[in-house]
C-alpha cells in the first residue's frame, strides 16, 4: 500500500499542485561543445577527460557515439579505450564551457526571473504563471520553445523535464536523452516514476542506496510504500527529505540564485618524456605550463592571486605547494613565482615524472585592487600579451615562444601536441 503522501500526489491532494517547473540539462555538455568547435569530431566517438596523465585519467563527458560503445562517465581512460579503441580523448576547456553556459543562462533569463543553476550544464526554471503557463501541458509547450531557442543561440541540444516539482522535473530530463522533452506528473507516477531505481533520485548516493537495498527498497515505488518514520530511523533527517521526494512531496522553491563564475581554478600539468633531475629542466617545463595557463586566464578575462605547483616523483608520489601572488595573467610573472616557490619548497636533486601548475583566487581583469610599486603587469605588458595571443590565434601556437623553451624542445613540445592530454587540476 502506498504511503499517504504518495496517494495524495497521485490524487492531486495535499500541497499546491498548480506549479510548472522545468529542468534543463545540456546534452553531453563538455563533449558537445568540443564537437561544436571542431565539426569533424562529430563523426567520431569523443570523450573529454580530466587527468594528470592519460592512462589514469577519467572520463568527464562523452558524446553519443562513445556512449554507444559503452563508454561511461567516471570510467578510467584506459578502460574506455578498451571498449572503444577509436575513442578521441580531449582535454577539457573550462573557459569555453563557461562561455556557452552563460549564453544558455541568457536564454533562461528570457523565460523566467526564477532560475536556479545546478552545476554548469543544468538549471531549474519556475514557469508558474509566466507567459500564460498554468498547466503542465503549457509547460511542455514552453519546454519545446526553450529547447529550440537554446539550439538557435548556441548550437547545443538540451533535454527538458516538466513537472510540478523540482525533483520530478530533474527525473524527467534524465529519463529521455538527447534533445527531448519529458513530462513527469501525477499521471506518470505509477506507470513510470515509481519503477525507477531509488538511485535516480537526487542525493541518493551509493552508500544511501546500499543502506536502502538492505531493507528491500530498490525503486522509488518501494520507497513510497514505506513511512516517514522508517526513513528517519534508517537515514536520519536526510531520510525524511528523500522519502518526501520519492512521494512527489517536494515543495522546495526554485531559487533565483546569483549566477557566479563556475571556474574555480585553471591549471595544466604534463608528464615529461624523461625523468627530470636538473633544475633547468624544471624551469623549461614551468615556463611552458605557465604560458598555457596564462593564455587560458586571459581568454577568461581573469587574473590569479593564488599559485600552486604539483610535483610527481618516479614513485608517483604527489607533493603540492601553494602561495599567494599579486593578481596576474602574465606568463613570465607567473613562471618566476612558480620557480621561486619550487626552489624554496623542494630540495635539490629530486627526480620528477610530472609537474603541474594551478591558479585560483581569481579577480576579473579591470577590477580595482591595490597594486604594488614593483608589479610587473603593466599596461604595456598586457598589450604585449594580447598581441602574442592574436598572433598565435592567427598563425598557430608555435609562431612565437620564449627563448627558454628553445633550449630543449623535447620537454615543452608535448604540451603543444594535439595528441598529448593536458588537463587542469581538480580542486580538492
Amino acid at each position: 500500500m502506498l504511503s499517504t503522501e504518495a496517494e495524495n500526489y497521485i490524487t492531486h491532494k495535499g500541497i499546491n499542485r498548480n506549479r510548472v517547473v522545468l529542468h534543463s540539462d545540456l546534452n553531453n555538455f563538455f563533449a558537445s561543445v568540443e564537437c561544436l568547435k571542431h565539426k569533424a569530431l562529430s563523426a567520431y566517438p569523443v570523450a573529454v577527460c580530466g587527468s594528470k596523465e592519460e592512462r589514469h585519467g577519467i572520463v568527464l563527458a562523452k558524446n553519443n557515439l562513445a556512449k554507444k560503445c559503452g563508454v561511461k562517465t567516471g570510467q578510467v581512460i584506459w578502460q574506455a579505450k578498451q571498449l572503444c579503441p577509436s575513442l578521441v580523448v580531449l582535454e577539457p576547456h573550462y573557459e569555453e564551457y563557461l562561455y556557452y553556459s552563460q549564453k544558455v543562462r541568457a536564454v533562461y533569463a528570457r523565460y523566467s526571473d526564477r532560475v536556479e543553476p545546478f552545476g554548469m550544464d543544468e538549471a531549474w526554471l519556475e514557469m508558474t504563471g509566466i507567459d500564460g503557463v498554468k498547466t503542465l501541458s503549457d509547460g511542455i509547450n514552453a519546454a519545446n520553445r526553450l529547447r529550440k531557442d537554446i539550439f538557435e543561440a548556441t548550437g547545443l541540444t538540451v533535454s527538458v523535464g516538466v513537472s510540478d516539482n523540482k525533483t520530478f522535473s530533474k527525473l524527467a530530463s534524465d529519463y529521455k536523452k538527447p534533445d527531448a522533452v519529458t513530462l513527469f506528473g501525477p499521471d506518470e507516477y505509477l506507470p513510470v516514476i515509481s519503477r525507477l531505481g531509488i538511485g535516480e533520485l537526487m542525493y541518493a548516493g551509493r552508500s544511501t542506496q546500499k543502506r536502502l537495498h538492505s531493507f528491500c527498497v530498490e525503486t522509488i515505488g518501494d520507497a513510497a510504500h514505506k513511512t516517514n518514520d522508517f526513513f528517519r530511523s534508517v537515514l536520519g533527517k536526510s531520510g525524511e527529505n528523500l522519502f518526501h521526494n520519492a512521494c512527489g512531496y517536494d515543495a522546495a522553491p526554485v531559487q533565483n540564485l546569483v549566477y557566479e563564475d563556475i571556474i574555480k581554478s585553471i591549471g595544466n600539468s604534463a608528464t615529461t618524456p624523461r625523468d627530470m633531475t636538473d633544475g633547468e629542466d624544471v624551469k623549461i617545463l614551468l615556463y611552458a605550463l605557465c604560458d598555457k595557463v596564462c593564455a587560458r586566464l586571459r581568454k577568461a578575462s581573469l587574473k590569479a592571486t593564488v599559485l600552486q605547483i604539483s610535483l610527481r616523483n618516479t614513485e608517483l608520489k604527489v607533493t603540492e605547494k601553494q602561495c599567494g601572488i599579486l593578481p596576474t595573467n602574465h606568463a613570465g610573472t607567473l613562471a618566476e613565482e612558480a620557480l621561486a616557490l619550487y626552489h624554496r619548497s623542494f630540495p635539490e636533486g629530486l627526480t620528477l615524472r610530472s609537474i603541474g601548475v594551478r591558479t585560483t583566487g581569481f579577480v576579473k581583469c579591470g577590477e580595482e585592487y591595490q597594486k604594488s610599486l614593483f608589479e610587473a603587469d603593466s599596461d604595456k605588458t598586457e598589450e604585449l600579451d594580447k598581441a602574442v595571443d592574436n598572433l598565435r590565434m592567427r598563425y598557430g601556437i608555435h609562431v612565437i615562444r620564449r627563448g627558454v623553451l628553445c633550449t630543449d624542445k623535447t620537454l615543452y613540445s608535448p604540451l603543444y601536441s594535439e595528441k598529448h592530454l593536458v588537463a587542469p587540476f581538480k580542486s580538492h
